[in-house]
């Protein structure tokens, strides 16, 4: 049970985690907060997860047919996270990547805690990697996560940007009865935690960060992901638009700010990663924003995520 006597499930979306998935669970079994369950939505995995998760009695193992390939690479896609939260019991269910390992015994204590206040439909945790692994990703989450906890409302005039709400998936909770009236919007090729998070405020209740309810996680940097995810970004932003502004995780002078920080830090050998990471993401963003006028089959190519696509509707009006 949790705070103010609310009962919460962990949901991890896993696919193939590996042996240091073990990792993952343990820390959960090791936190002062018991959770009811932790239920690890399973997309097809062909290794030694289900063994895994078969040595923890609070974990049990849920296969999900795989969702479309436009929620691949964010913990399975919105049509994963709606149907995990109706598999799981809890009044609030926490979401958690496979490799986001709880810095601390209290993670879940900190995650859930604000949900005594009945106003707050969701709060984030904070995410950091391991400077000494890749310095690039460490600044870049650095960059999302700050140190202080806030709250996000909503006030007369403000049209709630997506700048302002960094809810990822990837170490999330959200309330069972706000869920119930705003479901994780399926159409999205990226973004919709945070397009979530967003109408939850315009719906007048509260999205929470807890800064202390912290993971880590080991971040790989690809060209390949980076592409793709200016791709699907771009076609997002141009066909389903809405005033929370650019989907966009990064701010527009992340990079010089990067530069400047790799520098500084004597780690010059990111650089070039950078400056072609830039590139490559500028390339993908404007792509993706035209992508419907290419011809179905280099479309099919480019993004099959979006290849049949036709609608342009609002975010606005896609919100469960």
């Amino acid at each position: 049970m949790g705070d103010a006597g609310l009962s919460i499930s962990i949901v991890i979306p896993t696919l193939n985690a590996g042996r240091a998935f073990g990792t993952v669970l343990h820390r959960i079994m090791g936190q002062g907060q018991v959770p009811l369950e932790v239920v690890c939505a399973d997309l097809g995995s062909t290794d030694a997860t289900r063994h895994i998760v078969s040595q923890f009695p609070l974990a049990r193992f849920v296969e999900l047919s795989p969702p479309s390939l436009a929620g691949e690479g964010q913990g399975g896609g919105p049509s994963l996270w709606n149907r995990a939260m109706g598999e799981a019991r809890g009044d609030v269910v926490v979401f958690l990547a496979q490799d986001a390992v709880p810095a601390t015994g209290d993670w879940l204590s900190h995650l859930t805690a604000p949900f005594e206040d009945p106003s707050v439909g969701g709060v984030y945790g904070r995410q950091q990697a391991p400077l000494e692994s890749d310095p690039l990703a460490a600044f870049r989450l650095g960059q999302r996560f700050c140190r202080e906890p806030h709250w996000r409302r909503n006030r007369v005039g403000d049209n709630v940007r997506y700048k302002s709400l960094p809810f990822f998936i990837d170490n999330a909770a959200v309330r069972r009865t706000v869920w119930r009236g705003i479901h994780f919007n399926e159409h999205l090729p990226v973004g919709a935690d945070r397009v979530w998070a967003r109408e939850v405020v315009l719906a007048s209740c509260t999205i929470g960060y807890a800064p202390d309810a912290l993971v880590i996680k080991e971040v790989h940097p690809s060209l390949k992901a980076a592409y793709r995810m200016a791709v699907l970004t771009g076609y997002t932003d141009a066909h389903f638009k809405s005033d929370g502004g650019t989907l966009w995780p990064d701010s527009r002078h992340f990079m010089k700010r990067a530069a400047w920080y790799l520098l500084k830090g004597l780690a010059w050998g990111g650089l070039p990663y950078l400056a072609i990471e830039g590139l490559v993401q500028r390339y993908g963003y404007r792509l993706g924003r035209r992508v419907d006028r290419l011809g179905p089959t280099l479309r099919e190519r480019i993004a099959p995520e979006i290849a049949t696509e036709t609608r342009e509707p609002e975010l606005d009006d896609l919100a469960a």
